[in-house]
Order: structure tokens, then C-alpha cells, then sequence
């Protein structure tokens, strides 16, 4: 599987392998006079730094890996990444420099297009490159905002409280010999995550800022920034807001949950179809750019049996999503496991079932020609928001409100686009918990590989009395803890140990 180096600080991030994006060289980009000089510049500095800065396969693979999303395959696996399944967490753990530097790569760049954009004229524009350079500032603010977010939710130790301890604050380019930041309460990050939606969501317009071969995609709706809030004001546990912008993003997308009946959902995740996409990640049949191939987190060649799986699926999470949820089936079971997969005969009662079956994850099927050669079997864009998440969204804070058949209702929509049929019973909700846990195992089911496992438990995990929840298969060693209940330290990351070395300001998370 290929690795990533991290460089030490977050601070060190312009001298990345990204900057090989950037529309001016090294030695240029600290002279804003130079680099922006036009909305044509910032357009390319969105297009050609900040866009591709955003990449979530850090979160994605390890949330998977450390929680109960995979078992490991018959294909070789690293020894950090064992460790790292085996509930081994700490400030050198790979995934958890990767969470914290990619997101403030992003911070930065956007940083820099709000600095030098300041140097360009507004008032002595077109109306056509007013419209776009405002434009561009709503791409950026909303970015950056999803980037606070991500941080706040990994590794702030409770978001629901505005007093708990935060992250580091920057708004200003960083300088990589005098910036050493300390962490701030959340309050304060709130306090600039509200002004970027707020700035973003006000001042949204049609300009279409997407040039060439871009990071973004399905970026086109005032509903993908109202899903960012969504999400954003759920994790806070801001019941209205939540409510309020999760209800936007549905009524104003244009756009119904893709159906189970058919091939739509397949050709969804195939690349094929837009399906119910709020934002993607675009990531084009090209062999330049730096473009992730997601499939290959947990595959090497090919998501079938014979592509040398690293990774498949966990059991318990299969048997989810092979549990009929109508007489007809639930999609995802053919759309999420690979047909070649071998498990009937095997698990879970078979003699050798942990050396037998392989389960493999086809939920990013990589992408068909004539969109991808061969080399591209790993490759899918990335799907940051859907409109399913939107209806769990809405759950949640029903059953926050004490409003179960509320959060029933909106469960079921989900379940019954994804029938086969279009058919699902309704649930019954008799009480707080029992809600909590059925919105998980919903969200376990549809949102598993797309990054949501670790947070949801974070989230709800206590109050549903639901933990991580492991199959004794997930591991050759039998004699391992298959459970990690949500109260654990370890649902809060540590600050890595490379911003602690270079950092004297920073403070690290209770337990590590």
C-alpha cells in the first residue's frame, strides 16, 4: 500500500508536494503583489492550490481502521497500520499526522487567496468578474470552514461545549519561522467556522469558478454549502440550525435520494451518474495531478478477489448490509461487496473462516472506460456529502427533541430508497437510546468508507450504549478486545507528536 511522509509542522506545508499546483513558484508566493494581481489569479490559485489541498482519505481509511469497518485480507499489511487497528493510538500514529496536517494545508492556502485578494480592486471590476471574484471567496470561506470542522470534531475532546479546548486558530499565512500558535476554545473557532457559512451561504451566485481540471465538483449548489452547515451545526448539537440547513440542502438541491430500484445507486458510486451527490471530489482519468486512488486504502490492483486485498470488509458490517431490509434486498449489499467475494460456506461457521473468506469492499468500484484506463481501477471521486446524510442529520436532532416517530420517519426514507423494492418497514421508536442506536447502525450501514464511523460513536455512541463493535474474524489474533466503548479517551485524536516537538504553545489531549 503506498504510504505518506508527513512533514513535521503544519507550518512546513508551502513547501509540500502540492505547491507543485500553485500558480507561482516557492520564491514567489510570499509576494502577494506578484501572485494576485487579477480574479483571474485567484481563480487559478483556487483551482490549481486550494481545491486540490482537500483530500479526507486520512480520515477515511482511518476511521475504517480503527473502528469496526474492516477485517484485515490475505494481502500484506503494515505494522503501524496493525496497531492502529488494534486500538494502538497515539501522537505517531500516521493517520492522526495526516488529519491535522492536510487540514491546515488547507487553512493555509485559503489564507493566502483571502490575503491577496484584498490587494485587488473590487470597486474597478466588471459586474461579470465582481460576481466571480466574490464567488471564489465563497468557494474559499466554505472550504476552510469544512477544514475547522473536520479539525474541531477529531480533535477538540467535546464540540458540544463551547468552553472545551479547540484547535489552533490561524486566519493570516503562515510563517513558518515565528507562527506557533497555542489551541484556542472552541468558541472561538465556532466564531470564524459561522462567519466563513454565513459569509458563504449569503453571498453564493451562480459564478461558475470551476476551470480545468479541478478538486471540485458537484460544487455547484447553495445546498452543498447548507449541507456543510448541517453537519457542522449537528456536531455542535445546534438542533435548529441543524434542522434549518439539512432541510435546505434537500428542498433547494434539486435532487431525491437515488433509488435502490435499478442500476442508479451503482452508477452513483461508479461515477457515472450524479445520483444524489451534494459535493464530490473530482478526481479525473489523469495520470498527472495528485489525485488519490481511494480504492487502493484498502485493495492493491483491483476491488475484486484477485486484486490483493489488503483490507476487506468487517464482518459484523457485512452481515449489516447482507440482512435483508425488504423481501427484495438492500442494493447496497451488491453495490458495496464485490461478487467475486467469497464468504457463503465460510462465514461465519466455517472451520477456517478468518483464512477463507474474503469479503471484498467495492464501494469504490474504480472508474470504467471510456472515463479510466487501466490504471485507473482504483480511482473514484470522492463523495463528501450526500443527501442521505442530510435525512440522518434530521433524525438525529428529532431524537435530540424527543421527536421518535419524527426520527423514524426520516430513517425510513433512507431504507426504503435503498430497497430493492422501494419497500422498508417503518421503525418503532419507544425511547432516546434505542433511537440513537438505529440511526447508527442506519449511518453504519450507508456512510461506512466514506469517513463517518469514528465521530458518529463520538457523537452518539454513549447515549446509544453502542461502542466500536468488532467480529472475532476482523483479526488473525482471536485473543484481541472486538469492542471499545464511545466513552474512551481515544475518541478524541492526540495532538501529533510533530506539532508538539514544534510547537512549545500546544496543548495535547487528556490520555496521551
Amino acid at each position: 500500500m503506498k504510504k505518506v511522509l508527513y512533514i513535521l509542522s503544519f507550518f512546513l506545508v508551502l513547501t509540500s508536494c502540492n505547491d507543485a499546483l500553485e500558480i507561482v513558484q516557492d520564491g514567489e508566493i510570499n509576494d502577494a503583489n506578484v501572485a494576485f494581481q487579477s480574479v483571474d489569479d485567484m481563480q487559478k490559485f483556487l483551482n490549481g492550490s486550494v481545491y486540490p489541498a482537500v483530500n479526507p482519505t486520512n480520515e477515511i481509511f482511518f476511521t475504517s481502521l480503527f473502528t469496526d469497518e474492516v477485517g484485515f485480507g490475505p494481502s500484506s499489511v503494515s505494522t503501524s497500520d496493525i496497531l492502529t487497528h488494534r486500538f494502538v493510538l497515539n501522537s505517531t500514529t500516521s493517520q492522526v499526522s495526516g488529519i491535522w496536517v492536510s487540514n491546515y494545508n488547507i487553512i493555509n492556502k485559503v489564507n493566502i487567496l483571502l490575503k491577496g485578494s484584498s490587494l485587488i480592486d473590487y470597486n474597478s471590476l466588471s459586474p461579470a468578474n465582481k460576481a466571480l471574484y466574490t464567488g471564489i471567496l465563497v468557494n474559499a470561506r466554505a472550504v476552510r470552514a469544512y477544514a475547522y470542522i473536520t479539525l474541531e470534531a477529531y480533535f477538540s475532546p467535546n464540540m458540544k461545549d463551547p468552553n472545551a479546548l479547540g484547535v489552533m486558530l490561524s486566519t493570516e499565512p503562515a510563517d513558518i519561522f515565528t507562527t506557533k500558535l497555542p489551541r484556542v476554545k472552541n468558541s472561538e473557532v465556532f466564531a470564524l467556522i459561522d462567519a466563513d457559512l454565513q459569509y458563504a451561504l449569503t453571498n453564493f451566485n451562480s459564478s461558475v469558478v470551476s476551470t480545468g481540471v479541478s478538486a471540485q465538483h458537484y460544487f455547484d449548489k447553495k445546498a452543498s454549502i447548507n449541507a456543510i452547515a448541517a453537519r457542522y451545526y449537528n456536531y455542535r448539537g445546534d438542533n435548529t440550525n441543524a434542522k434549518l440547513n439539512a432541510d435546505a440542502a434537500i428542498n433547494t438541491s434539486g435532487l431525491a435520494l437515488t433509488p435502490g430500484t435499478g442500476t442508479s445507486y451503482s452508477t452513483m458510486w461508479a461515477d457515472t451518474a450524479r445520483g444524489e451527490i451534494l459535493w464530490s471530489l473530482y478526481r479525473p482519468n489523469s495520470a498527472t495531478g495528485s489525485w488519490s486512488n481511494i480504492a487502493g486504502l484498502w485493495t492493491t490492483n483491483s476491488t475484486d478477489l484477485n486484486g490483493s486485498v489488503n483490507y476487506d470488509m468487517g464482518r459484523k458490517l457485512f452481515s449489516l448490509i447482507n440482512n435483508q431490509i425488504s423481501s427484495a434486498g438492500d442494493v447496497r449489499r451488491d453495490v458495496f461487496v464485490d461478487a467475486s467475494s467469497i464468504f457463503d460456506g465460510f462465514y461465519p461457521n466455517g472451520a477456517n473462516a478468518r483464512e477463507d473468506d474474503v469479503i471484498v469492499i467495492n464501494k469504490y468500484p474504480g472508474k470504467t472506460a471510456p472515463l479510466a484506463s487501466a490504471t485507473m481501477q482504483l480511482r473514484n471521486d470522492i463523495k463528501m456529502f450526500r443527501l442521505s446524510e442530510m435525512y440522518f442529520i434530521l433524525a438525529e436532532v428529532a431524537a435530540n427533541q424527543g421527536n421518535f416517530v419524527a426520527a423514524a420517519d426520516n430513517i425510513n426514507k433512507v431504507r426504503k430508497a435503498r430497497s430493492k423494492n422501494g419497500a422498508a418497514a417503518l421503525p418503532v421508536y419507544t425511547g432516546a437510546q434505542q433511537a440513537y442506536a438505529d440511526i447508527l447502525l442506519e449511518r453504519r450501514r450507508e456512510l461506512c468508507f466514506e469517513g463517518h464511523r469514528y465521530l458518529d460513536l463520538k457523537r452518539m455512541g454513549v447515549a446509544a450504549g453502542v461502542g466500536v463493535d468488532r467480529d472475532v474474524y476482523d483479526d488473525d489474533n482471536k485473543t484481541l478486545p472486538l469492542t471499545l466503548p464511545a466513552s474512551d479517551y481515544r475518541f478524541t485524536l492526540p495532538i501529533p507528536l510533530d506539532e508538539i516537538n514544534a510547537n512549545p504553545n500546544i496543548q495535547q489531549n487528556t490520555g496521551y
